[in-house]
């Protein structure tokens, strides 16, 4: 699906619900998950491709494959943070899509630590 079609999915549902918020919140909800997901359905014959070219270049660079998997773990905890937070906000809750977005930042953090310590044992090792 080119971008051209998700931003006319994106644009339909964003009036679709814009429409229906007025006398059915409820529904307007709703359907703002489903443009959405229609959305993510759309791009996801795509992650196999990236997961590939991932893949070849942390092979052809030498990087373990666990670095590999936590930097992808790590797209897909913001990704996945992002996107439901925007849900909840667009629900009318805009204090618990922060709280969504922070556990998703603390998330991050915390799968970011093993690279992290990977990245000490290197300069040591440099310095050394």
């Amino acid at each position: 699906m080119s971008i051209f079609s998700i931003a006319i999915v994106g644009i339909i549902t964003a009036f679709c619900v814009m429409i229906v918020r007025e006398n059915r919140p409820d529904i307007a909800v709703i359907l703002a998950l489903v443009g959405g997901v229609i959305i993510l359905l759309s791009v996801a014959g795509y992650v196999n491709e990236v997961f590939s070219f991932m893949k070849e270049l942390s092979s052809i660079a030498g990087i373990d494959d666990k670095v590999l998997k936590i930097l992808l773990k790590i797209v897909v905890v913001g990704y996945v943070a992002d996107f439901s937070a925007g849900l909840v906000e667009e629900s009318g809750s805009k204090s618990l899509a922060e709280k969504i977005v922070f556990a998703g930042k603390i998330l991050i953090f915390v799968l970011s630590l093993p690279i992290v310590k990977l990245l000490l044992e290197i300069i040591t090792e440099l310095v050394k």
